[in-house]
C-alpha cells in the first residue's frame, strides 16, 4: 500500500515513518514534510519526501506528487498549550488537517481502482470533545479542537461514502518505546500507550480498517 505520513518530524509522525520503512505491506510513504528529515528516514528507499510549506492550500503540483496514494496517517497536531496561542492551534489542528481531507477527496480518492476507498486515520486523543458547547474543566481547548476535527472528517466520510473512509484514534498518553514497567503499568490504567504500538496500530488500520471509526483508547492498547 502506497501512504501519506505527515508529522514525521515529530515524536509520533517520526514513528510512523520507521515503522512503515518496517513494515512489508507498506510500498511506498509520501512523506510531507516543511522541515528537513532525518537521514535514516530521508534516505529509505521506500520514503518519497514531499516538502509542502502550507498544509492550509494544496494546489495541484503537490498533489501530483502524491498520485497513487491509497491512504493517510495524520499526525500533525498536539496539546492546544504546545502552541504559541488559541488561535495558532486551530489553524494546525483543524484547518490543515480538514483542507487536506478535502484535498484527498476530491484529488487522489477519484483516482482509485472504482471500489477502493482512500483511507484517513487521525491521531487524535483521549477525552476529544464533539459538542463545542459543553462545559469542561480539563484540557477544554485540546479536547474542543480535536473533536472538531474528528467531526469535520466524519462528516466529509458521510458525505463521500463511496470514496473515503476515516478512522480517528484516542491515546490517553504517549511514551517512548521500551518504556519503564511504572509506564506499562499505568498504560493498563488510563490508555497510555508506547509510540512504537500507537504507530503500529495506525498503519494496521491504514491497511486493514477497523470496525469501529473512533477507536476509544483501551481498544487502541489491542490494535
Amino acid at each position: 500500500m502506497r501512504i501519506i505520513i505527515t508529522g514525521a518530524t515529530g515524536f509520533v509522525g517520526g514513528e510512523v515513518v520507521r515503522q512503515a520503512i518496517a513494515n512489508e505491506r507498506i510500498t511506498q510513504a509520501f512523506v510531507l514534510t516543511r522541515k528537513p528529515l532525518p537521514e535514516d528516514i530521508s534516505k529509505s528507499e521506500k520514503v518519497t519526501v514531499v516538502e509542502h510549506k502550507d498544509f492550509s492550500t494544496w494546489p495541484p503540483e503537490i498533489l501530483e506528487q502524491l498520485a497513487g496514494a491509497e491512504g493517510c496517517v495524520w499526525a500533525i497536531g498536539g496539546r492546544a498549550t504546545q502552541f504559541p496561542d488559541l488561535e495558532t492551534a486551530k489553524k494546525v489542528s483543524i484547518d490543515y488537517t480538514l483542507a487536506a481531507a478535502n484535498a484527498f477527496v476530491s484529488e487522489l480518492a477519484p483516482k482509485l481502482p472504482e471500489t477502493q476507498k482512500f483511507r484517513f486515520v487521525f491521531c487524535s486523543g483521549k477525552f476529544a470533545e464533539w459538542d463545542q458547547e459543553k462545559n469542561l474543566k480539563a484540557m477544554k481547548d485540546t479536547r474542543r479542537i480535536k473533536g472538531q476535527v474528528e467531526k469535520g472528517l466524519c462528516d466529509l466520510a458521510d458525505a463521500n461514502k463511496d470514496k473515503f473512509e476515516v478512522w480517528a484514534v484516542r491515546p490517553g498518553g504517549i511514551v517512548k518505546k521500551h518504556a519503564s514497567l511504572m509506564n506499562i503499568l499505568t498504560a493498563n490504567t488510563i490508555g497510555v500507550i508506547e509510540v512504537d504500538h500507537l504507530a503500529k496500530a495506525m498503519l494496521k488500520i491504514v491497511l486493514d480498517g477497523y470496525s469501529d471509526r473512533i477507536v476509544e483508547s483501551n481498544a487502541l492498547l489491542k490494535v
